[in-house]
């Protein structure tokens, strides 16, 4: 098996399980119904002070780590920056003999609670603090959860261990500094995966090379369709602004990261985020999303819904070619787009001959400049029927995977982008074709392994999309 072969993936989740939950002095560990694994460390109320710790939790779901910690007394950022001798943080042990550590660190940002990391030296001298790029929530003011990728914490896939530690300094109740720790001693076992989901959930269900089946996901529906969401562009550690261009920096640090990609064009694009995030498991990466929706990259002239919006997408086009050529430590380009984004005709071209034109020119730029140039094809489409067929399909109890699909003929299309990279014939240009995974001969499926495929007619769901990262890492490593 290669590292891109899902059935190493499944080894991995399995190996990882095996080793949580049977290393001494691990507290708690246990898959959850949907793969994701935790490790807990519950702890008694020993300690005054708001931050007495009664529960901690580090786990993973899909690519994403998680945090929990639960507190006997509500608290606020604001009073642990503001008060010396207060603090709030977990440590990871991990490398080669766990001489490699690194400190996570609650503190407040731009009038928020955000997350510092600090690594820390062999004889526990503590480094330069920098932004772990995080999701933080507050569900309840004594409650704080945490979502970061893995790499951000320089975790790699395998073992490593945590433990969590408070500190209060308060005149009234704690003036000696009140400290709590949990656990009490030692460190919890834990484990980071190349995707932590259930078995064959998504993508891994129509894997014809590894046939994959999960009598639990027969009926499953996740997420139901109302609660879909649009992917966003999370998790950016640093994001630079200049002119019409966001670039999101994510993954691995830069002193960490084995090579740097861009993920660059519209929104089918930004589909694939998620789905990256297997790779910067796997290989230590460090990614920059740098996404406009409606926006191809291209050297064709785009026409968007608005005119104005054309032309912004036109500028947008030249300053993502000027922003890579002052970025050589960029090496990999990951390209998407709509398949049916349209552009202006070039001379006597027809339609779809200057939309490949312009693709193919740009693909040539990027070649110049010594890039590695990566093309997904767009995912097939849906329609809002499709949808609604799946939420008539929960309601009846009914199965969706097999009740709500769409004729192939109907759903998969010619992609441009696709076309103008094969004519490129560069050993430098991949193209990863992952219409498989969506359609059979005849159908295409609005629900794949227990996972809803897309969110409205065009754009994946992080549940599925997330699934396709095992496939784009064998395709890559193929």
């Amino acid at each position: 098996m290669t590292a891109g072969d899902p059935r190493h993936l499944w080894a991995l989740v399995l190996a990882s399980l095996a080793l949580v939950l049977a290393a001494p002095g691990a507290l708690a560990a246990a898959p959850s119904a949907t793969g994701e694994t935790t490790s807990a460390a519950p702890d008694a109320v020993d300690a005054q002070g708001p931050l007495d710790l009664t529960e901690v939790s580090v786990g993973q779901r899909d690519v994403r780590m998680t945090l929990r910690v639960v507190s006997t007394g509500a608290w606020d950022s604001r009073e642990l920056t503001s008060t010396a001798g207060r603090e709030l943080c977990v440590t990871l042990v991990h490398g080669e003999g766990g001489a490699s550590r690194s400190r996570i660190c609650v503190t407040r940002r731009d009038r928020r609670t955000a997350l510092d990391l600090t690594r820390l030296a062999p004889d526990g001298t503590a480094l330069a603090p920098r932004v772990l790029a995080a999701d933080v929530s507050r569900p309840k003011p004594t409650v704080l959860e945490v979502t970061f990728l893995p790499a951000a914490a320089g975790l790699a896939v395998g073992p490593f261990q945590w433990y969590a530690d408070s500190a209060w300094t308060d005149p009234a109740v704690c003036p000696a500094t009140c400290r709590d720790r949990a656990p009490d001693s030692g460190a919890v076992d834990a484990g980071v995966v190349l995707l932590a989901v259930a078995p064959c959930f998504g993508a891994a269900a129509r894997d014809s090379a590894n046939p994959c089946s999960n009598p639990s996901l027969r009926n499953s529906v996740d997420p139901p369709p109302a609660r879909a969401k649009v992917i966003t562009d999370p998790l950016c550690d640093n994001v630079l602004h200049a002119g019409f261009i966001t670039a999101c920096s994510f993954g691995a640090m830069p002193e960490d990261a084995e090579r740097t990609f861009a993920l660059i064009g519209d929104s089918h694009a930004a589909n694939l985020k998620s789905s990256l995030g297997v790779l910067i498991n796997a290989k230590r990466w460090r990614g920059i999303s740098i996404l406009r929706s409606g926006c191809p990259l291209t050297r064709a002239r785009p026409i968007l819904a608005a005119p104005r919006a054309s032309r912004q997408c036109r500028t947008w086009n030249g300053e993502v070619f000027a922003w890579l050529r002052k970025h050589p430590e960029v090496d990999t380009v990951f390209l998407s787009a709509h398949a049916g984004a349209r552009v202006r005709r070039s001379g006597n071209r027809s339609p779809k001959a200057s939309t490949q034109a312009g693709y193919r020119k740009a693909i040539g730029e990027l070649l110049g400049m010594r890039r590695r140039v990566v093309v997904v094809r767009d995912a097939p489409p849906s329609t809002n029927d499709q949808l609604r067929c799946v939420s008539r399909a929960i309601a009846a109890r009914r199965r969706a995977q097999t009740a709500c699909t769409r004729p192939r003929s109907a759903s998969v299309r010619s992609d441009p982008l696709v076309a103008a990279a094969r004519a490129v014939r560069s050993s430098n240009v991949k193209v990863i074709d992952l219409t498989r995974l969506f359609c059979d001969s005849r159908r295409c499926f609005a629900v794949i392994g227990g996972a809803l495929v897309r969110h409205d007619e065009s754009h994946l769901t992080q549940a599925f999309a997330v699934t396709l990262g095992p496939f784009i890492l064998r395709a890559l490593d193929g």
